[in-house]
């Protein structure tokens, strides 16, 4: 984590460099896993009846409560707009790579999905603390070691870009006289917010060392979630005030953003009733 720090803070095109070259490495790793178990897919036609849950709030509640967790995989997207000053088309270029970037990795986490649970019963696969390495040894009988060192990689991918993110919105948020001056100082050499770097290093750190990491995905997800219901109802509200965008912008229908605000909260409610179960 210190380390990711001082990278952070050493500059955003050493960042994004060292970014681009774990997320290859992430999606190396995941083709590899779904290419191993390939043979699966032979079965799909036969299955396919399995993979369609029947109604009822039985099945779908835990089915949310999984989504809930498992959205923690989709945070880092909007990320983009943090570092928007950075780019040299934003107007262009921002648009374009977060649509792409959701569409690749959505396609990656449903092929492996499918083939988990083609190859190998739900409840191994629950009873599993490394599903993916489970998948990859019984594939192939080779110890999973390729695999571990792809984990390790996503571990540090993901941080570095939360500490990238993190940063920027406390530079922003004391740009616009929300929070103390200091985190917005920005380092004469590195142009990089180092107070706001420091300071979001060191609560990663102590995070990381103190709450277990499923608890650190669910605060996450919950977080991210809640943003996400104010951002959408913000929007909505603009639409339905008529506001005039901005020249430039890039305008949704009004249905996108109320969409996007109910099935947040589907999903808030979904692990709020869970957490509440089991108390």
């Amino acid at each position: 984590m210190l380390a990711l720090g001082v990278l952070a803070a050493w500059g955003i095109a050493e960042s994004v460099l060292v970014a681009a070259g774990t997320t290859l490495v992430e999606i190396a790793g995941l083709v590899l896993v779904v290419w191993v178990c390939s043979d699966s897919f032979a079965t799909l036609p036969a299955r396919a009846h399995e993979l369609v849950p029947p109604p009822g709030f039985a099945v779908w509640q835990p089915i949310l409560v999984g989504a809930f967790l498992a959205f923690y995989a989709f945070i880092g997207f909007e990320d983009m707009v943090n570092v928007a000053e950075e780019a040299r088309n934003p107007v262009r270029d921002m648009p374009r790579a977060i649509l792409l970037a959701s569409a690749v990795a959505t396609t990656l986490y449903i092929l492996v999905a499918l083939v988990a649970v083609l190859a190998v019963p739900p409840t191994e696969l629950a009873a599993s603390d490394a599903p993916l390495a489970m998948l990859y040894a019984r594939a192939t009988g080779r110890e999973p070691t390729l695999i571990a060192l792809v984990s390790i990689f996503a571990v540090i991918n993901g941080a570095l870009i939360q500490m990238i993110m993190a940063a920027r919105v406390l530079y922003g948020m004391s740009k616009e006289g929300w929070l103390p001056a200091a985190l917005g100082t920005v380092g004469r050499r590195t142009r990089t917010p180092l107070v706001a770097t420091a300071l979001v290093t060191t609560a990663v750190l102590v995070a990381s060392l103190a709450v277990p990491l499923v608890t650190l995905a669910q605060a996450a997800s919950f977080v991210i979630l809640v943003v996400f219901t104010l951002v959408n109802v913000a929007l909505l509200r603009l639409k339905l005030r008529r506001v005039a965008p901005p020249p430039g912008a890039i305008t949704v229908p009004a249905w996108v953003p109320a969409l996007g605000a109910a099935l947040s909260v589907a999903l808030l409610m979904a692990q709020t009733v869970a957490a509440l179960a089991t108390e």
